[in-house]
């Protein structure tokens, strides 16, 4: 029952057995809240570490005591422009309800919030200040998540039954999954694929099976799961890697500049209010796709394969209207 406490609860109750001098000491400590001792020596650092507690040990009792009076208040660590702020991440965490980690990140951010004083857990009316628009998340199996993200953790081999975007075939495919990966609400397993051998992305919400394996798989130390997501544009991944240089018109720049495009970007300002964005990238069907949103404002000099499919591209729709 006492192994569910938050670790702020047992800290307040420590507080109390020290402040009344009986001399708690790691294993009386650890049986009464049901834990490890490592645990409460965890507990006992952050305290001394992080609030200043003054906690000395006397080998006389066995336990530990404070060497100077104290008062432990967790809440009053943290500014009050610290403590809004997290009132503020409250009222943006509604906004992803329905996606991993909601309910645990709510719930260890109101234990946080619990101890604040009443100065400053005072309601504000921060609809006055902030709002938030509800994003637009896609729909995945809980199970399914929660099985790669086992099989991430224990190294273990995942068994899918995946609908490829790109041709709309299912196949049954072993995955050894390396990271889960979030882009624009749209969550991605990025791992090797025994089927195709070599690193892939896969949708989860596209995953029409997921099996975890009692298989161990053996992590390459060449796959750095990192430098795949980098290389990455608007979710897309391909063999290659391309330099690409676009020309984007006086008016369009100015928007261009308030955003990070890529990771790789770098900018070329032209002498007339105008700039060159240019980017590393493995998937040019995924720019062609980005770059024809901006029309007759954006222009691509590079490479020669982007150019030739934004061309044809263009000239699909110019036969359509």
């Amino acid at each position: 029952m006492r192994q569910t406490r938050p670790p702020l609860v047992r800290m307040y109750t420590i507080d109390e057995m020290l402040r009344s001098n009986r001399y708690p000491n790691c294993s009386s400590l650890a049986r009464y809240f049901e834990v490890s001792t490592k645990t409460i020596q965890r507990d006992i650092d952050y305290m001394r570490d992080m609030f200043g507690a003054p906690i000395a040990y006397d080998s006389r009792e066995r336990g530990f005591f404070y060497e100077a009076e104290w008062l432990f208040l967790p809440s009053a660590f943290l500014e009050e422009s610290e403590a809004e702020a997290l009132k503020v991440v409250k009222k943006v965490l509604v906004q992803y309800e329905d996606t991993p980690y909601y309910a645990e990140v709510s719930q260890a951010l109101d234990k946080v919030l619990q101890y604040l004083p009443e100065t400053m857990s005072d309601p504000v009316s921060f609809s006055s200040v902030y709002s938030f628009q509800q994003p637009t998340t896609e729909r995945f199996s809980a199970v399914h998540f929660a099985r790669i993200e086992d099989g991430i953790r224990q190294k273990l081999k995942v068994r899918i039954r995946y609908d490829a975007p790109s041709t709309g075939e299912i196949s049954e495919r072993v995955i050894h999954p390396y990271r889960l990966h979030n882009v624009s609400d749209a969550w991605y397993v990025i791992a090797y694929c025994e089927l195709r051998k070599g690193m892939r992305s896969f949708v989860v919400r596209r995953m029409k099976e997921v099996t975890l394996l009692a298989e161990h798989y053996v992590p390459d130390s060449s796959i750095d799961p990192d430098e795949y997501v980098s290389r990455m544009f608007q979710r897309n991944i391909g063999k290659k890697e391309y330099t690409v240089r676009i020309h984007f018109s006086q008016r369009q720049s100015r928007w261009m500049r308030e955003r990070t495009w890529h990771d790789s970007q770098s900018v070329e300002e032209k002498d007339d209010g105008s700039l060159i964005l240019c980017m590393t990238v493995s998937s040019l069907d995924a720019v062609r796709s980005w770059v024809m949103q901006y029309s007759s404002e954006a222009e691509v000099l590079e490479p020669k394969e982007l150019r030739e499919l934004v061309k044809a591209e263009a000239l699909k729709i110019a036969a359509t209207y």
